[in-house]
């Protein structure tokens, strides 16, 4: 008997990110595959695993093509079908960064939806296009099956209306120029996972930091987003890898004004050339940094983990305290000096953790004598984005 299947897409500016979960009627089940093509467009790396082995041969469907999204998409999807040999595909489910004011759950694709987003490129344009282009890509091979889009801006559409609001003037607010924040699909996951990892008295008052090449971080109540770093795009907030974060609109205007610097300028410095990068000139890599014995590479590293700790304090505001503190991401679940230096801006709040534990990378990383909860949880968007294929597929 064959088997049923739910295939995720997480189309990024540089990588393609496939996973495919076994579907029982409506229930998820286990992950039959997961595929990384990164170094997009001219580095391609490609790492494919299953249950039970590592695939690193890039397929030479991949190698042969061009190099533009929608058809590695299709490439990519079609070689992972064939290599579920015994497995029928039911669903597609999509990433999609940024849905606006009208999406706060998952949706069926459909043209108008899709040409809807298309007009919100503007304010996610490392990712909005490629994700939409992953649609395509998938419709061109597999038109009749449905195709799901999950929304980074969906998770905080829940957030009181004072903490959407910018003081700008009001007709531009009505307009949809407010505070959406992203990477709701990994805060999802993580409330999710809450109740198995936190006692009853530990999960009301949750803040999550999801620290990866783009970082931002959550205030949840109950599961539910109240407050985030990010704002109308997905530069604002904490210092990245290559993204600025918050700076004082004020530098901008005289970058333009006096320096003479044009808004495609201003976009490629945010986006590309500040953050981690910027600061120290070497790298936004966290890794390489960490290595690096230059003042540079170590003040750049005191400014991220400095901005991410006051961040949390600002959300430990609108949370009026905190539980449980979670750090997730590649940078979050992976390096224990960010965490720690992170943790030691934080001791205010009576948060201690274990060095030992932070440093083996336990999932649980407080001190017994620590007020706050400090825990590292794998990201996992895919699982999430399946569940809302799922979900769509249920209420059709």
């Amino acid at each position: 008997m064959r088997r049923e299947a739910i295939l995720t897409v997480n189309t990024g500016s540089s990588s393609i990110k496939l996973s495919a979960y076994e579907r029982s009627g409506m229930t998820l089940g286990n992950c039959l595959l997961k595929v990384n093509l990164s170094g997009l467009p001219n580095d391609m790396r490609f790492v494919a695993k299953t249950p039970e082995e590592r695939l690193d041969r890039m397929p030479e469907a991949l190698s042969s093509r061009v190099s533009h999204q929608k058809e590695l998409v299709g490439a990519l999807a079609k070689w992972a079908a064939d290599a579920l040999q015994d497995v029928d595909l039911r669903a597609i489910g999509h990433r999609v960064v940024h849905g606006g004011r009208d999406f706060d759950g998952p949706v069926l694709a459909n043209k108008k939806i899709l040409e809807h987003l298309r007009g919100l490129s503007s304010l996610a344009p490392s990712h909005q296009p490629a994700n939409l282009d992953g649609v395509k890509g998938i419709s061109r091979i597999w038109p009749e099956i449905p195709q799901t889009l999950s929304f980074d801006t969906a998770f905080h559409r829940t957030q009181p209306r004072v903490a959407q609001l910018y003081a700008i003037p009001r007709h531009l607010s009505e307009e949809g120029l407010l505070r959406f924040g992203f990477h709701g699909l990994s805060y999802d996951h993580i409330a999710s996972q809450l109740e198995g990892l936190t006692e009853a008295g530990k999960r009301s008052r949750v803040i999550a930091a999801h620290l990866g090449s783009g970082a931002s971080v959550c205030a949840m109540l109950n599961g539910k987003s109240i407050a985030t770093s990010m704002g109308l795009t997905a530069l604002d907030g904490v210092p990245m890898s290559t993204r600025a974060g918050s700076v004082d609109p004020g530098l901008l205007l005289h970058l333009m004004m006096d320096k003479g610097m044009s808004a495609r300028d201003l976009s490629t410095m945010l986006y590309k050339e500040s953050g981690l990068l910027g600061l120290s000139g070497i790298s936004g890599d966290v890794r390489e940094l960490l290595e690096n014995s230059e003042t540079a590479a170590m003040e750049a590293l005191a400014v991220y983990t400095y901005r991410i700790a006051r961040e949390i304090g600002s959300l430990a505001t609108a949370l009026h305290g905190v539980d449980t503190l979670v750090f997730t991401g590649g940078v979050g679940e992976n390096s224990a000096p960010v965490r720690q230096d992170i943790c030691a801006h934080l001791e205010w709040m009576g948060l201690q953790i274990d060095s030992s534990a932070n440093d083996a990378g336990h999932r649980e990383i407080q001190t017994p004598a620590s007020k706050v909860q400090v825990l590292v949880i794998p990201a996992n968007e895919e699982v999430v984005i399946a569940r809302d294929a799922l979900s769509v597929l249920e209420a059709r």
